[in-house]
């Protein structure tokens, strides 16, 4: 796993995109119409670019995770809202109230996180997908470890499946939230003895 450059964040945002092209938890957010895809793919470029310092992939770019590591910073956004076109298309492409749904269930998920995740010791797993194609060789939790080592690691989910995947690897249900009728799992798995 490499960390990605900054000409590679529209790429790994499509990929992402095409990862979890149907999380249905995105539903909470913007409607499920033709414009999904495209509406999915913006979330990802926030997200990948504020995480570009600690979003890492494989030479395929059939593993794809952003975990934020003790001591790793994000970016600031706000450099994003500068550039009037990307400002303009994301607004468009998500549209306002996707904007403001956007926004309460970071700031709910930022509630629960404090709750569980120190910055100081934990990683933090933002986002972490593996291509359809490569899933059930152990890709995860390879992942994981490689970028982890035996640290604590703290992570969110949406999908029952995704639950009983991170039990098998260690991670332990903390909280089940709730927002827009989808739940809002938080997991950890502890410091590696």
């Amino acid at each position: 796993m490499r960390k990605i450059r900054d000409d590679e964040i529209k790429k790994v945002s499509a990929v992402f995109a095409d990862i979890f092209e149907n999380y249905t938890a995105y539903k909470a957010i913007f409607p499920h119409d033709k414009k999904w895809k495209k509406r999915i793919y913006y979330c990802y470029i926030y997200e990948v670019y504020n995480g570009a310092n600690f979003t890492y992939v494989n030479d395929d770019f059939t593993v794809i995770t952003t975990i934020k590591k003790p001591g790793d910073t994000e970016r600031d956004t706000r450099d994003l809202w500068k550039n009037p076109f990307f400002a303009l298309e994301f607004v468009f492409a998500l549209g306002f109230k996707a904007c403001k749904n956007a926004r309460r269930y970071m700031k709910m998920s930022g509630r629960i996180a404090e709750k569980y995740y120190n910055p100081e010791t934990d990683c933090y797993i933002k986002n972490i997908g593996v291509a359809k194609s490569c899933r059930g060789k152990g890709l995860l939790r390879k992942t994981i470890d490689e970028i982890c080592k035996d640290k604590p690691v703290y992570l969110e989910t949406h999908d029952d499946n995704n639950v009983k995947i991170y039990e098998k690897l260690g991670f332990k249900l903390l909280e089940v939230g709730n927002y827009a009728g989808y739940n809002h799992y938080c997991m950890k798995r502890d410091e590696k003895q």
